[in-house]
């Protein structure tokens, strides 16, 4: 930690001294960092010192944008300090309160008159710097002038200041699941050619995959470790907001659904592959993609919008072998959400950015024995299905029908999800 080593070198050394005396108890002494989430200034980074003597900590916490000392009190599992720091030459005090569980910690951040904050903290020095000084988050909500809920920088609503999913609510209704038509490879498609007609209910669901922000307010709330971000994408959660969350597995994408119920009193879980399937047509019943029979190249983000064609196989080989796998180690290939036209009834990314995780179990056969209402998919499976592609496909696995597959311990960097809800008001 650059800034506590030069400015308090004295805490250093009575924090080793100190180490050795209280090695038998639990003890906060040492380097931590804290990811700050929700905050009237957007996402920001803490380096913090500890100095743990019995009941009381004093230490020193350093920011891009002010530093300061604290002192406060631990009860082993109740953590609270104040800091003064100064902004603009003037003194300002900012309450730290978190419940402490081993090596992580989360809370809020009083700042009295000018609001509060969300943080989760980390034992340990920072792994890398990827946020130079001076850097700002790409991709805002407030800079992307879209007609959605948003809350400053970031895509979503806050409920008791935590960021959640905008979602819409879709009468239910009667479509034609399936594609068996001749766009479709008969040996891919198999599992999806059973045209049937299904009946929905009434439901709810996220206008757009389920963001870094929305992901890490989750973490923050739960003391969940975040996840990994994909090798070479640099602080991907942090400086990409608005990008969907990656690298979660389908129990990941649960429990954030699962969290979504306890706070906010209604019903969430991840979509079946029929109301999925049902929103993405979004009335456009028999047609082979959102947009209708034919792909658009700048329609969404799959591969063929950065290649700029469609081309066969061997093209596109050439340009992953040549271009795109290069390209996925050194940048995040999503997009930020809202970056294409929704389709029909307002959902984004219904096709491309990346794989959603659905509520349904696999089953080849499926089709064939499921129920004609609000199919929930099989009871049990040994893998999960994903919708919608990624960036890293070509249009001929981008069918509104389009089913793919997985174990769903598999954490992968072109899979996120979306939520839904079963309480329903305003429908769509």
């Amino acid at each position: 930690m650059r800034h506590a080593a030069k400015n308090l070198p004295f805490l250093a050394l009575a924090l080793f001294c100190g180490s050795v005396t209280a090695a038998e108890e639990y003890s906060l002494s040492g380097e931590w960092y804290f990811d700050v989430l929700t905050s009237p200034n957007g996402p920001g980074q803490r380096e913090v010192l500890f100095l743990h003597e019995e009941s009381r900590v004093i230490g020193f916490i350093d920011s891009n944008s002010a530093s300061g000392r604290f002192v406060g009190s631990f009860d082993g599992e109740n953590l609270e300090f104040t800091a003064v720091l100064e902004f603009g030459g003037q003194p300002m005090a900012a309450v730290y309160q978190a419940k402490v569980n081993g090596d992580t910690m989360s809370g809020v951040i009083e700042y009295g008159l000018y609001g509060q904050a969300t943080f989760v903290g980390f034992r340990g020095r920072r792994p890398s710097d990827p946020l130079p000084p001076g850097a700002e988050l790409i991709g805002s909500a407030s800079a992307a002038n879209l007609d959605v809920d948003s809350v400053g920088e970031f895509f979503g609503v806050s409920q008791n200041r935590v960021l959640l999913p905008e979602m819409i609510a879709v009468k239910g209704g009667r479509f034609r699941m399936g594609n068996n038509g001749p766009a479709v490879n008969p040996d891919y498609g198999k599992d999806f050619a059973h045209v049937h007609s299904v009946e929905i209910s009434d439901f709810q669901m996220s206008r757009f995959l389920v963001t870094n922000a929305q992901y890490l307010a989750f973490c923050a709330a739960t003391e969940r470790k975040p996840p990994v971000p994909p090798k070479g994408w640099g602080d991907y959660l942090h400086l990409y907001p608005n990008h969907p969350v990656t690298n979660v597995n389908s129990p990941d994408a649960e429990a954030y659904a699962k969290w979504l119920s306890t706070i906010s009193g209604e019903t969430y879980r991840l979509p079946t592959e029929a109301q999925w399937e049902y929103a993405a047509r979004a009335g456009m019943d028999g047609k082979n993609y959102v947009f209708g029979d034919e792909w658009d190249v700048d329609g969404a983000n799959i591969s063929i919008w950065r290649i700029g064609h469609i081309p066969d196989r061997d093209g596109w080989k050439a340009w992953w072998d040549n271009e795109g796998n290069t390209m996925s180690k050194s940048q995040p290939m999503t997009t930020r959400v809202g970056s294409f036209a929704p389709n029909g009834w307002g959902f984004y990314d219904m096709t491309g950015n990346v794989w959603e995780w659905m509520h349904d179990w696999h089953q080849a056969d499926y089709y064939e024995v499921s129920p004609e209402k609000d199919p929930m998919g099989p009871p049990s499976g040994e893998e999960k299905v994903l919708r919608g592609c990624s960036w890293y496909n070509k249009p001929d696995v981008c069918f509104n029908a389009t089913r793919d597959r997985y174990a769903p311990e598999l954490r992968l960097y072109y899979n996120g999800f979306r939520v839904v809800a079963t309480a329903v008001d305003g429908l769509h």
